[in-house]
């Protein structure tokens, strides 16, 4: 459980400074921002839990790159599909 939280806990990290990055129009959309933020971080997670790098019942260093590379590159692959 503590990897986890340690996944969105990232992805709410990288989506917030995401949003502080981002100028136009997103930039009022933060929930949304830590949203989407969030879901790339547990799919960061799950693909570290794969390459054998932690598992989510435990906090694992490793699977944090893993979890906020995630986040951010769902955020980008965001701002691509809503044209921003």
């Amino acid at each position: 459980m503590a990897g986890f939280v340690t996944w969105i806990v990232c992805g709410m990290v990288a989506g917030y400074c995401m949003s502080l990055a981002i100028s136009g129009r997103e930039k009022g959309l933060l929930l949304l921002t830590l949203i989407v933020g969030i879901a790339g971080g547990v799919v960061g997670g799950f693909i570290a839990q794969a390459c054998g790098q932690g598992t989510s019942a435990s906090f694992s260093l490793y699977a944090v790159p893993f979890a906020a590379v995630g986040a951010a590159l769902s955020l980008v692959t965001y701002r691509r599909l809503i044209g921003a």
